[in-house]
């Protein structure tokens, strides 16, 4: 039997953990069901993927992903103070929380910053863009990905 590797349209299971340089866990899938991905296909930013090819099932990987290969480098831009009359009176709102903005370019995913009666800042920033990430992750299998796969992406 042939071990897999990670390459271009391999599909991947694995369990990852994602920290701040403090060590602060700001993501896992440790305790619950491994995260799926097709390598190659951008479902991942592009840092994971480089410290993931060529791994095996099996394998732990270590990686510092700068924010250019990780979530982005902040644009700040991207952070907007709004009309609060401009959304669903009757959606509760709180900070943190993530909705969709419409744009001329389509819907947008943006967390709310701030909110008060009249304004609502919102910002279309990754919630980890900007950070330095502590990467880790171990292969727990790797095989080539179906054709319904690669057309609609990893199912569990």
């Amino acid at each position: 039997m042939t071990i897999e590797t990670i390459a271009n349209d391999k599909l991947v299971s694995l369990h990852i953990t994602i920290r701040n340089l403090d060590g602060e866990i700001l993501e896992t899938t440790a305790g619950v069901l491994p995260m799926l991905y097709i390598h190659g296909r951008q479902q991942m930013p592009a840092g994971f993927e480089q410290a993931l090819a060529g791994k095996k099932v099996g394998d732990q990987v270590q990686a510092r992903i700068e924010p250019q290969f990780g979530y982005g480098v902040r644009d700040e831009t991207l952070l907007q103070t709004l009309p609060r009359q401009l959304l669903d009176a009757d959606q509760d709102l709180a900070p943190g929380m993530q909705i969709t903005a419409e744009t001329e370019d389509g819907p947008v995913p943006v967390r709310i910053v701030a909110l008060d009666d009249t304004t609502i800042t919102v910002d279309g920033n990754h919630a980890y863009a900007g950070q330095t990430l502590l990467f880790s992750a171990e292969i727990r299998n790797v095989r080539d990905a179906t054709a319904q796969e690669l057309a609609e992406g990893p199912h569990l």
